[in-house]
């Protein structure tokens, strides 16, 4: 018995050795990436280039997104947003409602454009733009081939959107609103395909 009770024991002890070492491979992932000193924009945005797409109904955290190199526009956009922030960067969340598709973007203040995980394989990646949510709208309307109907600045209480800034498309000039922010209840975020082009390596 007391043997038995001793393998129990160590078989206990083993599988909590096993998973502490697991946390802190994946938890380094995060880590390591934040601690890199070439962070800059079109670095982070290249990191990211043999992440396989995969549309989610769930924003992935940061952790899970890493380890499974899989996921979609809102993963890497709140992630970039995270890691550029803690650099000094000024970043805003920008996600625009198309005919058929939402898709957001992390808008880079300093490097005049907006990171879009499309184009997370391209030389180039930061898309130019100023600072308006109309021409970040244009922008990303253009590279789906479709017809944009409200852009909005974002921030994120946990995984649920919540809305800052809005322009709605329907009308000219652009309507705005700058009402308190409002949680998306009616406006949820669904989540976008990639457009026909340009489209990244694989």
């Amino acid at each position: 018995m007391q043997k038995l009770l001793l393998n129990r024991r160590a078989f206990a002890g083993l599988c909590l050795a096993v998973g502490g070492l697991f946390a802190t491979v994946h938890a380094g992932e995060l880590e390591t990436l934040s601690a890199r000193k070439d962070l800059t924009p079109d670095n982070l945005c290249h990191y990211f280039a043999d992440f396989t797409y995969e549309l989610s109904d769930q924003v992935q955290d940061a952790e899970t997104f890493l380890t499974r190199k899989r996921g979609d526009c809102d993963d890497f956009a709140r992630l970039a947003s995270t890691l550029l922030t803690e650099r000094g960067y000024k970043t805003k969340l920008v996600v625009v409602q198309m005919e058929k598709q939402t898709h957001v973007v992390c808008y880079v203040k300093e490097a005049h454009g907006y990171l879009d995980f499309n184009r997370r394989a391209e030389k180039s990646p930061v898309v130019k733009s100023d600072e308006t949510l109309e021409d970040v709208a244009e922008k990303v309307n253009e590279s789906f081939r479709s017809h944009w109907r409200m852009a909005s600045e974002i921030r994120y209480d946990g995984n649920k959107p919540v809305y800052l800034d809005n322009v709605f498309a329907f009308a000219t000039p652009a309507v705005r609103t700058n009402s308190k922010p409002f949680f998306a209840t009616v406006l949820p975020l669904a989540r976008s395909t990639e457009p026909e082009a340009p489209r990244p390596s694989r």
